[in-house]
Parts: C-alpha cells; sequence; structure tokens
C-alpha cells in the first residue's frame, strides 16, 4: 500500500485532541473527512506522531498515510490548502517509504511550553499566564534534574496503564525572552500529562514554593511533586526526530504572542 508523510501543524484551541473520538472534533477526524474527499477512498489509515490532548498545539506534527493507490502529492496538497479549516494546515506531504509509521518509528518527540509574564489580549490560547514572578535561574537548575533516565511515575495521570513509567528526557530547557518563559523538554516519549505536570513542577520552584533540588526526590520517590499541572493551552507538539534525518531547533522564541510583552 503506497505510504504518504504529512506535517501538521493546528491550532488545538477548539479540538478535542488528536485522535478520532465518539463524540467531538479531533485533528484526525478532520484530516480524514478531507482527505476521503480528495482521494475517493474510504479505508485510509492515518496516524500521528503524537496523540496530543485537548487544547494541545503542534507545530510539527507527523502523520502517516497509506491508502490503495498512488496519490498525485501536490493536488492533494494544494486541495487541503483549499479545504481545510483555518486552524489546521498541512505544511508538507510527500511519499514515504513503504511501511513508514508516523507514531512507531518515531525516535525523540520535542515538545514546548510557554507562559506569559502579564496578561495578554492575545494570549489566552497559546500560553498560560502566570501573574507571580518566576526565578528562571531557578527554573533552569531544576530542569536539568529532569534530564536522564527516570521513573516519571508521580508525573503522569493513569500511569498504572503504562506498560512502563520510565522515559529517557534528552533535555529539558527554559528560556525568557520577550516576556514569556519557554521550557523544551525532548524525549523518545512521554507518558499522559507528564510534560504538564513537569511544567507545573517547574513552575512551583520558579514560585520558590519548592527548591530545584527537591526534584531528585520527586522521581526517587522519597517525596511527592506538586500536584499543579499546567493548562493544555500553552503546550505544543514541536517536532519529531526519525533516525538517519538531521534535526535542528530553533532558540526558544514566543510562538502567537506579540514578541515585546512587557
Amino acid at each position: 500500500m503506497p505510504t504518504y508523510r504529512l506535517l501538521v501543524e493546528y491550532e488545538g484551541t477548539k479540538f478535542a485532541g488528536w485522535q478520532v473520538q465518539a463524540s467531538g472534533r479531533t485533528v484526525q477526524g478532520v484530516l480524514l473527512e478531507v482527505l476521503r474527499a480528495s482521494t475517493g477512498e474510504r479505508e485510509l489509515d492515518l496516524q500521528g506522531a503524537g496523540r496530543t490532548d485537548a487544547g494541545v498545539h503542534a507545530l510539527g506534527q507527523v502523520a502517516s498515510l497509506r491508502c490503495r493507490q498512488s496519490l498525485d502529492s501536490g493536488r492533494l496538497l494544494r486541495d487541503l490548502e483549499r479545504e481545510l479549516p483555518a486552524d489546521l494546515a498541512v505544511l508538507d506531504l510527500r511519499a514515504a517509504p513503504k511501511g513508514f509509521h508516523a507514531r512507531h518509528d518515531a525516535e525523540a518527540r520535542a515538545y514546548r511550553y510557554q507562559i506569559a509574564t502579564r496578561r495578554s489580549a492575545f494570549g489566552k490560547r497559546t500560553s498560560w499566564w502566570v501573574a507571580d514572578k518566576l526565578d528562571v535561574d531557578a527554573m533552569t537548575q531544576a530542569a536539568a534534574a529532569f534530564v536522564g533516565r527516570h521513573d516519571f511515575r508521580a508525573f503522569a495521570r493513569r500511569a498504572r496503564d503504562a506498560e512502563s513509567t520510565v522515559v529517557e528526557v534528552e533535555a529539558c530547557e527554559v528560556a525568557a525572552s520577550g516576556g514569556c518563559v519557554m521550557m523544551r523538554m525532548i524525549a523518545s516519549h512521554f507518558l499522559w500529562n507528564q510534560v504538564r505536570r513537569m511544567v507545573g513542577a517547574l513552575v512551583t520552584v520558579g514560585r520558590h514554593e519548592a527548591r530545584a533540588d527537591d526534584v531528585g526526590r520527586w522521581l526517587s520517590g522519597a517525596t511527592s511533586p506538586p500536584t499543579l499541572a499546567a493548562p493544555a493551552a500553552g503546550l505544543f507538539l514541536e517536532a519529531v526526530r526519525y533516525p538517519g534525518e538531521a534535526w535542528r531547533l530553533p532558540p526558544l522564541a514566543p510562538v502567537g504572542l506579540p514578541f515585546q510583552i512587557q
């Protein structure tokens, strides 16, 4: 069966997540509807690299599309540009190797989170406004403690449903720019709600309600981490890495906000 690779961008506010559900508007569902109309095929297999939750955005979601007949990638991309709603875009569509699977073949995923340091008329959909002054240096120190292979059971919802709660985090960065505090986390995969709970923990440190060296105790189970989970609005699936591909992420900068948000 011919296989195609899509690069997908979406503003997740009005989506009930990526995955098709019994009810609710989803990214996968909207894409399938347009793809079926354009290709004339009903039995399409569309899989995303990240099953983002309701309200979560994507700058670089990757999807694999399997179908029965070969497609004209250029024509299909033009159809998608014309027919997709304003909050969903396919940035690239090309033939992929036989058997390519966006989720199973991915070796790393990068998520980013952004916090607005003041209330913004433009920020509700794409950031978390934290009114308290945040100690970015303390957050940076705490973020470094998340890097490595750890059991993130305490940072996941429904951890008992996961095959394993051990995750190797490649990077956990914090940066401040233009009135935003931004975080980037990279790992092979993340547990359900893990990124948002990690952000919540970093904000707790930034507020001086916890210490940077508490992270090790949270991960070891010696003490319980903060229950605070960051809202979905500030979370973006930034990019997905596949074996043998060059991967260079840009410096962290605000997305969907005025750059100078003082």
